[in-house]
């Protein structure tokens, strides 16, 4: 019975201590929960009249690739220039010679009958037309030279008669065709170039018509671009182009030189051909990888904003009274990385830049520039939680 009573005491004076206590305790007044408001990244509408860039890529091909190929046959003499496979040349330089002796010995001869009827047509010539011997005269002394000179010009009466009567214009064609024969045996290059293959050797016997080589122009390159028809329409020739080559440090400039009228019914793409000048002296060789950024023609009243701004085909995210709102905008062009706009946005009107998840419209939301200016103001850094969009500087 006294151990009752103790317990019971004891239990009384516990909870009298704890009423005392409690009636010491004041309350504590609660914090408000600040409102939440999301910050990201925005673009402020600006419309003006812009040129879209449109990228695509291609293969870099020679201009021009010729198959080197002789009009007579003959033995292939040795040169200081070896038409080899690497071997790169320039315009006028010769690439190979065939044995000619036969050819010259045959234009030689022909001159020589030339030269023995005009002897006896300036005799004539002088005493029936002395005013035209002295056009004769020079044209004689003139057949010294490699080139055959042009036959005076000839008017009708006497003078065409002696000329016709000593078979002056029968001589003359043949002399010309044999000199035209004489200078086949000679192959000069067409441009500046290289040589991709080679199937003959000094020494060897070349026949007419058969291929002795293959060249390749490298002073002028084109890259052939394969554009859908809304990106076609906005190229013209002429227009500049920046290309960048893989292994070349930086870009080289182009410039679109012909837009194909054609549509390729399996792609259903347009072709577009950039060329580059002094493509050697850059390092852009033929085969090379080339991505190509061209120039398209002025959109008014537009502006650019990437793609990532845009969702569901045509719809942006702006920012309206410091709450989220969605606007559908009319695109001009979409390219890989931007789109250029042409309305359905007010000048001025702040665009949310980035994608966002979990986006409701009529939430509280914020540029990263007024979260920044308000934390400059109020002395702090950002609100927790709003890393997204301070930028790497800040870290």
């Amino acid at each position: 019975m006294k151990k009752f009573v103790i317990a019971a005491v004891i239990v009384a004076a516990a909870f009298g201590l704890m009423a005392m206590l409690s009636s010491l305790r004041k309350d504590q007044p609660r914090a408000r929960p600040e409102a939440f408001v999301r910050t990201v990244l925005t673009r402020t509408a600006r419309y003006d009249t812009v040129r879209p860039s449109i990228r695509a890529s291609g293969r870099v091909r020679a201009l021009q690739r010729v198959s080197l190929a002789p009009e007579v046959s003959g033995i292939v003499l040795a040169t200081p220039f070896r038409l080899r496979k690497g071997m790169s040349f320039s315009r006028g330089q010769v690439l190979m010679k065939i044995d000619n002796r036969q050819a010259g010995y045959a234009y030689q001869s022909a001159l020589s009958d030339l030269r023995n009827a005009l002897a006896g047509f300036l005799a004539e010539l002088k005493t029936d037309v002395p005013d035209a011997y002295g056009r004769w005269e020079t044209f004689f002394n003139h057949l010294e030279q490699d080139d055959l000179p042009a036959l005076p010009r000839v008017p009708e009466g006497r003078e065409k008669l002696l000329a016709t009567r000593h078979n002056i214009y029968k001589l003359y064609y043949a002399a010309q065709t044999h000199g035209l024969s004489l200078a086949r045996h000679t192959l000069y290059a067409p441009f500046d170039g290289t040589v991709e293959e080679s199937m003959i050797d000094p020494a060897s016997m070349a026949r007419a018509g058969a291929a002795v080589a293959v060249i390749a122009r490298t002073d002028i390159v084109e890259i052939e671009l394969a554009l859908a028809q809304a990106e076609a329409r906005l190229v013209r020739a002429g227009a500049p182009a920046r290309v960048s080559v893989e292994g070349i440090a930086g870009e080289v400039a182009g410039e679109v030189h012909r837009v194909s009228d054609v549509l390729d019914e399996r792609m259903q793409t347009v072709a577009v051909f950039v060329r580059v000048a002094h493509a050697a002296k850059q390092g852009v060789k033929s085969g090379s990888y080339a991505t190509v950024d061209v120039e398209g023609e002025p959109l008014p009243h537009a502006f650019s904003l990437g793609r990532k701004a845009i969702h569901d085909k045509d719809r942006v995210y702006v920012i309206e009274s410091d709450t989220l709102a969605e606007k559908t905008v009319d695109i001009a062009y979409r390219g890989i990385t931007t789109a250029y706009v042409r309305g359905g946005v007010d000048d001025g009107a702040v665009i949310v830049a980035e994608p966002l998840q979990d986006a409701v419209l009529g939430m509280a939301v914020q540029s990263v520039e007024d979260a920044r200016r308000k934390a400059a103001g109020a002395g702090g850094d950002m609100p927790g939680g709003q890393e997204t969009g301070r930028g790497k500087g800040r870290r």
